[in-house]
């Protein structure tokens, strides 16, 4: 099997980052598609209200989104919806802050490709500690369970079978992209993730954030902060009591 679609997602105004992506997939020899992001910005105040309603009607989450990550969520849609019409066997997708770890080679990247059987979504960055082992693809690569720990939405790959699973129902949006992903049971899927890492995020001193404002509400007035926080504090441990003991969890909404 050659090496997997990959998908860039990158915004138009971006364009130093989409020099600097460029040249580091054409230097790893890898075949790449750029995905237009969604300037969430440029969305429709309306319809972003509509899409994100605040507080979210099922403590899904604890804060209204910003525009940006609305785009954000948008843009790796975009990339689903590719896998899911295009019917992939699997492909990866790349926000173009990523960076290569020295593992990445077309010959790896197709290795993980040929596993796609055994995973819905394959997280490639930011592998938590002590992952369990799934199993060994070589003496270099294993596949571990991947449910907990740090999340980001970097550097991933999406089998045929995850597309079909994450398209459906997005009528609204209530959380970050990267957070979605945790609550797994709401769509079934199955996650997993690479070990070593193949890919990290590039600090914000190498590439600044087009996302924003994702921290605004510690700025707000007292009272507005703390009932945030109430939110939050109860989305945590409603996160928890699902993830750690399955207690409340619902399938999508």
């Amino acid at each position: 099997m050659s090496a997997p679609t990959i998908f860039l997602i990158n915004l138009d105004r971006s364009t130093d980052r989409l020099a600097q992506a460029a040249a580091v997939l054409d230097g790893l020899g890898l075949k790449w598609e750029r995905v237009p992001g969604v300037e969430g910005a440029k969305l429709d105040p309306a319809w972003l209200q509509r899409t994100n309603p605040t507080p979210a009607p099922h403590n899904e989450w604890f804060r209204a989104l910003t525009p940006g990550e609305i785009g954000c969520f948008l843009s790796h849609l975009k990339c689903w919806q590719l896998i899911h019409e295009r019917q992939l066997d699997c492909a990866l997708i790349l926000e173009d802050d990523f960076a290569p770890k020295d593992i990445v080679s077309a010959e790896t990247l197709s290795l993980l490709a040929q596993s796609a059987g055994q995973w819905d979504l394959l997280k490639l960055s930011r592998l938590g500690k002590n992952a369990p082992l799934v199993s060994r693809l070589s003496d270099q690569i294993e596949l571990c369970r991947w449910g907990q720990g740090p999340v980001d939405g970097t550097a991933y790959m999406v089998s045929r079978q995850g597309a079909a699973k994450l398209v459906p129902h997005r009528e609204h949006i209530y959380r970050p992209v990267d957070f979605d992903f945790k609550h797994h049971w709401e769509r079934d899927l199955t996650l997993m993730a690479a070990r070593p890492d193949f890919f990290r995020q590039r600090s914000h001193e190498e590439a600044a954030s087009v996302i924003g404002g994702r921290t605004d509400y510690r700025r707000y007035p007292f009272a507005q902060k703390m009932a945030v926080y109430l939110r939050k504090w109860r989305y945590h441990l409603r996160f928890w009591l699902a993830d750690a003991l399955g207690i409340g969890r619902k399938r999508v909404l």
